[in-house]
């Protein structure tokens, strides 16, 4: 293949973004894939993805977005500020590649995260020459993504400053890594995390963030707003998206622009032409079998740019015999089963919600306690569980280094107080649980705000407990994120809590279990239980925690159970 580097593409505005283009062998012109980055576009990732791509039969450009590696532009980010370029650069990126000699005017946008940012933020502007996108793991909503307005602190946080900060160090002539391994290397090594518990948040130094201190500070200041705002543009956008997440990222948001393209793409092409592929996999590219702690089996294997591939020479070659013709809308993976379903919509139409109520009585503090599920309503006797809840020693998330989810065996937070746990004796039959998933939670603290954390797991009979999805909801924001409340301390409130959706079968002498707590961290930013700013603020107070489950008060978890 011919590569061509830095190749200018102009912008409305004058402004020059870079892009590098790889061509394949022969006279052309080629269907064309776009992908524009912020992660720099000579990426290992993004020039394996198009040398691949390439090889197949397709010209392929790799654009560094704005303010970003060898473009040119002010950097702003989309998940910072809804001030941002990404919709019109997109828009002008598409039908500059369409123009090119090589191109025959077929576009086709892949990238994932950010880059599946990028395409959304440009979807709703329709360029004439876009065909078809392959978005992947990226969120509807921010509030979907970020869950209640609660900060994503180990995943953004790390972000900035191992990944943006590389970037902007080098624009701005500041001293430090000026590699992202190097970066993250000195960030676990040299830095040990500390950054993750610095107070207040907004003031973390300049020289840690590498230049991103403006864009951080922004970010805390407006975090509960929507700046993606997605779901307001489907009824907007007319194109075919191939939508990919794992179990183990950000499904909420990634389901809901399957569901909303779906229903509210601007045409029925658009709406009959959405496809949504969910693995057991965490955020990135690495589609494969083993995830954390656990082997999925050799089912859970994908390739992306084959996937990819496939869903583009439906679109982009009219290979209408080919593997993307015969998908159905719907495929997913069956965790504990270990293996791929078809189906035709989300939720399945087929799902019975049931019902787990907490029960127990006032001891449900660590699995050793009287905490269970049941599907009998409880007793008008039950007594409430309690515990404190001390934000300067939160109960430390399990997940990867670099702030993903991935499933761990989650014994190792097993005799904490702060946590208390409801499960099913041993199961007798299998039961499958795929689809979205709430918690109804009637309780009290004594702070004026405080978090209330849900987590779901599979208890398997070794006693490896593998964390399935999980839920947060900060107590100011119960009633919606531009509703902000304070609690009345020691009154009893009615709290909804979104769990993220999963797909697993419970096997027989496995164990449904629930954890209640008020803390995630790093995965979420710690709540201070003082009302005021948990960013810009670095006092912190303990909160007496109580959880109800009496006939008054049904707190309980309702299960999307599949039957079999």
């Amino acid at each position: 293949m011919k590569v061509i580097h830095d190749l200018e593409t102009p912008m409305r505005d004058a402004t020059i973004l870079r892009a590098d283009a790889y061509l394949p062998e022969g006279p052309g012109p080629f269907p064309t894939l776009l992908r524009r980055t912020p992660y720099d576009k000579m990426s290992e990732s993004a020039s394996r993805h198009a040398e691949r791509f390439a090889q197949r039969g397709y010209a392929v450009v790799v654009q560094d977005v704005r303010g970003r590696h060898a473009s040119n532009g002010e950097l702003k980010m989309g998940f910072f500020s809804p001030d941002v370029n990404d919709a019109e650069d997109g828009y002008d990126t598409v039908e500059w590649t369409a123009e090119q000699a090589w191109s025959n005017g077929r576009v086709g946008t892949w990238g994932s995260s950010y880059d599946g940012w990028t395409q959304w933020a440009m979807a709703h502007t329709r360029p004439p020459h876009l065909v078809a996108m392959v978005p992947g793991m990226i969120a509807a909503n921010l509030l979907d993504r970020e869950l209640s307005g609660v900060l994503r602190l180990g995943r953004v946080l790390t972000w900035c400053v191992t990944n943006l900060s590389v970037d902007t160090r080098r624009r701005f002539g500041m001293s430090g890594a000026l590699d992202r391994d190097e970066a993250a290397r000195q960030f676990v090594e040299k830095d040990r995390s500390k950054w993750l518990w610095y107070l207040p948040l907004a003031e973390i130094p300049e020289e840690a963030l590498g230049g991103t201190a403006q864009l951080w500070r922004a970010w805390l200041a407006d975090h509960a707003s929507d700046h993606f705002g997605f779901q307001r543009t489907h009824h907007h956008t007319n194109v075919p998206a191939l939508s990919i997440t794992g179990w183990y990222d950000q499904q909420i948001g990634t389901i809901k622009h399957f569901t909303g393209m779906s229903a509210n793409g601007m045409t029925q092409f658009a709406r009959e032409n959405q496809k949504l592929i969910i693995g057991p996999w965490t955020h990135g590219y690495d589609l494969n079998d083993t995830v954390g702690e656990v082997d999925f089996g050799p089912e859970a294997n994908a390739d992306y740019v084959s996937i990819c591939s496939e869903w583009f020479d439906l679109w982009l070659k009219g290979e209408t015999r080919g593997a993307a013709s015969k998908w159905p809308p719907v495929q997913l993976f069956v965790m504990g089963e270990n293996r791929w379903r078809a189906e035709q919509e989300w939720p399945l139409a087929r799902t019975r919600y049931v019902d787990y109520y907490l029960r127990g009585r006032g001891q449900a503090n660590t699995p050793a306690g009287d905490g269970r599920l049941s599907v009998d309503p409880p007793n008008s006797d039950e007594q409430a569980d309690t515990y404190l809840y001390d934000p300067r020693n939160p109960l430390m998330t399990l997940y990867s280094p670099v702030g993903q989810q991935e499933p761990y065996d989650q014994r190792a937070l097993d005799g904490r107080r702060d946590v208390l746990v409801y499960q099913t004796p041993p199961l007798e039959r299998p039961l499958e649980a795929t689809g979205p998933i709430a918690v109804t939670l009637f309780a009290s603290s004594s702070a004026l705000d405080t978090d209330w954390v849900i987590k779901l797991h599979d208890v398997w009979p070794s006693g490896f407990t593998q964390e399935l999805s999980h839920g947060i909801l900060r107590a100011r924001y119960r009633n919606g994120c531009d509703a902000p409340a304070m609690l009345k301390p020691g009154e009893v409130y009615e709290f909804t809590i979104e769990v993220n959706p999963t797909s697993n079968l419970f096997r027989p002498g496995h164990r449904i279990r629930l954890d209640v707590t008020s803390s995630d961290f790093p995965n979420f930013d710690r709540n201070h239980n003082t009302g005021g700013s948990d960013y810009f603020e670095s006092e912190l107070r303990s909160a007496r925690q109580t959880v109800y489950h009496d006939s008054a008060h049904p707190s309980r978890i309702t299960l999307p159970i599949i039957p079999r």
